[in-house]
């Protein structure tokens, strides 16, 4: 049997300074093994909050808009299809260089700064199917919309407004260590 373990959980119990591989390879050496690693936080490598500052209709699409969003440094133009977009949300944009699931599909795909019927689009405002979120409800053709939700300034990587720049271990145990088969457990073994 396997358990998935939050290494930011298990350093509330256990004291240390090593990398999350390094704990990894020490843990397996030790103890139980570690069958592998995920950096949650790298799934949302280039996504930031953004604040959409004002909208416009796309002057060659009528289900299109053209938000301009605040992405901390500066205001980007995105081209935008959401029909829930509204001046002063708060958004998650997906700049270039970031991967997404077009449309909430099966495939990630990277984003690239480009041109969307003759207008410049910086990124991407997504659903959160879009970026691996698949539980979070949203309708149809709707953006997330988070501010009701997240408090942190334009800019802001995702990764941290969501609490999620952790690490996750997927660790076997053995049938006979029912006493590790939680975090308190792991953290004394």
């Amino acid at each position: 049997m396997n358990i998935l373990a939050s290494y930011n959980w298990l350093k509330e119990h256990v004291k240390t300074k090593l990398s999350a591989e390094e704990f990894a390879k020490e843990f397996s050496l030790r103890s139980m093994s570690v069958e592998s690693i995920e950096n949650l936080g790298q799934r949302f490598d280039s996504m930031v909050i953004g604040v959409v500052k004002s909208i416009a209709q796309h002057p060659n699409a009528d289900r299109l808009r053209v938000a301009m969003v605040d992405i901390g440094e500066k205001e980007v133009p995105i081209v935008c299809g959401g029909t829930n977009l509204a001046e002063n949300m708060r958004v998650v944009v997906a700049l270039p260089g970031s991967r997404v699931r077009w449309h909430g599909g099966a495939d990630w795909t990277e984003l690239k700064k480009t041109e969307i019927r003759g207008v410049e689009s910086i990124g991407m405002i997504c659903a959160p199917s879009e970026v691996g979120l698949d539980k979070i409800p949203c309708g149809d053709h709707e953006i997330w919309d988070l501010t009701s939700i997240i408090d942190a300034p334009a800019g802001a990587s995702l990764a941290a407004a969501l609490d999620c720049d952790d690490t996750m271990f997927d660790i076997e145990i053995t049938t006979n260590r029912p006493d590790a088969m939680g975090m308190i457990g792991l953290a004394r073994e």
